[in-house]
């Protein structure tokens, strides 16, 4: 404590290869929650199968609602070429440092580009569903 460092009282306690009884006794004793696993570190879902298409759904939807902003709609076809190479090319990459993508996905990635590259703007049922 000299040096000023608290814990974070709002943040869980989420144990690996430990007893319940001692995760109960740590939660008490530090006056958390017990979290448990799949849980969201960054925005990435640690613990979850990447095998599962459900793991990739709220990536396209992250990536359906960037390109369908407001200010997208009357932006020309260089300037969504540039939109495309900052958001659709950039966003996955963050989630391919845990998990590796599924064909499936791939192809879902591929298509909201194509769509919204020609179309200007990228239908969720479309691309997601």
């Amino acid at each position: 404590m000299a040096l000023g460092l608290k814990v974070n009282f709002k943040s869980s306690l989420i144990g690996v290869n430990v007893g319940d009884n001692f995760m109960e006794m740590a939660c008490n004793f530090l006056n958390s929650n017990m979290g448990s696993v799949p849980f969201r570190y960054l925005g990435l879902p640690v613990g979850s199968n990447s095998g599962n298409s459900s793991t990739w759904d709220p990536l396209l939807e992250k990536l359906v609602k960037r390109l369908n902003s407001r200010g997208n709609k009357f932006v020309s076809l260089g300037g969504r070429i540039v939109l495309l190479n900052s958001i659709l090319n950039v966003v996955p990459i963050f989630y391919l440092f845990l998990f590796k993508m599924l064909k499936k996905v791939c192809s879902k990635i591929v298509a909201m580009q194509r769509n919204f590259l020609w179309g200007g703007v990228v239908g969720v049922k479309k691309c997601v569903g």
